[in-house]
């Protein structure tokens, strides 16, 4: 089991040259090669401890750790891997929410079912498998896809492409299904109106336009320049999935 350490990675990002953030993590690389479970529990402090750390230093680290997380998703496909992820409540995730620790708690462990309320997680999580194969059902085989609405406009392709189910075999909340959309079919803009924190960073109020799959603008009412800096961390980060 790995815990996240925000002040051993606040150091690192303060401290580190640029041959250190793309170093492959000894360990993690090893985990991810040899083991056979993964347990990856997430307990961030302070969810934005690296709000001032330069947005030039994210991307460098992402391409250190592109190896290790790569590895762990090809394993997974073959099931030599068993992974789970999941957080527990801190101070700093009820602060984000609005929330007291306890109210957080509660929330936190009734959204993965682990609490007094649910009589068999097991089962529950099992109906969810269910319910969302009938979605995948109605929805996979298709090719056109709209999305409408006051803070979006965009068509894509999901011909050719499979829908996995995810129902807390790999996270923990969990129940969603998901694809990737055919990389050169994305066309049209989106807004989000619900901040984003993401390495320790905060963006809010992000608006991406796309044409033929890639991002053509991208602006944010905050944390612009680390919205940017992801975005063009390489030309693979200019499309969905």
């Amino acid at each position: 089991m790995l815990l996240n350490l925000p002040e051993q990675e606040m150091l690192l990002f303060i401290c580190a040259k640029d041959d250190q953030l793309t170093y492959i993590p000894t360990f993690q690389k090893l985990v991810t090669e040899q083991f056979e479970i993964y347990i990856r529990v997430r307990a961030g402090i302070d969810p934005r401890a690296l709000t001032g750390i330069s947005p030039q230093k994210q991307p460098l680290r992402q391409k250190g750790m592109a190896p290790v997380r790569n590895m762990m998703l090809q394993r997974g496909v073959i099931n030599s891997l068993c992974w789970v992820l999941t957080q527990i409540p801190t101070e700093g995730y009820a602060q984000e929410a609005g929330m007291s620790m306890e109210e957080y708690a509660d929330f936190d462990f009734s959204a993965c079912h682990a609490d007094d309320k649910t009589r068999d997680p097991v089962a529950h999580w099992e109906n969810i498998r269910k319910q969302q194969i009938r979605m995948i059902e109605s929805i996979q085989g298709h090719d056109k896809v709209r999305l409408l609405g006051p803070n979006a406009d965009l068509t894509l392709s999901i011909k050719g492409r499979k829908f996995n189910n995810s129902f807390g075999r790999h996270n923990m909340p969990d129940g969603e299904i998901y694809t990737g959309p055919v990389e050169e079919s994305v066309n049209g803009w989106v807004k989000f109106t619900y901040p984003a924190i993401y390495q320790g960073q905060v963006v809010a109020g992000a608006e991406l336009r796309f044409e033929n799959g890639r991002v053509i603008d991208a602006k944010a009412a905050v944390g612009d320049i680390f919205l940017l800096t992801m975005i063009d961390s390489d030309e693979g980060s200019h499309y969905i999935g």
